[in-house]
């Protein structure tokens, strides 16, 4: 009877040593490695970017900005608005100036 109690008491104990040695070999292998580094720095010189925008030929345009796009009418003066929490151009009857 007193080898039946003591398995029990065993596997307890190889059960408590298993954890802890593999707790032991996390934290080792944690302050092991190098400290994290974040991939994008602080931008504290730049403007923050718009929440909003739309493009135009690969560009960003800000909410609100205007722009000059292609149309089916040539190319127009046209302005980046929210319509239902959609970006959309809102497009002018005035062509883009010549440059």
């Amino acid at each position: 009877m007193f080898a039946d109690e003591a398995r029990p008491r065993r596997h307890r104990l190889l059960s408590w040593l298993l954890a802890l040695a593999v707790l032991l070999l996390v934290t080792e292998a944690a302050a092991a490695e190098d400290p994290a580094i974040p991939l994008d720095g602080p931008r504290l010189a730049q403007a923050p970017e718009p929440l909003c925008f739309c493009w135009n030929d690969g560009r960003k345009i800000a909410e609100g900005s205007a722009s000059c796009i292609r149309t089916t009418l040539g190319r127009r003066v046209a302005t980046c608005n929210r319509v239902t929490n959609i970006m959309s151009w809102q497009v002018t009857e005035t062509p883009c100036p010549e440059s």
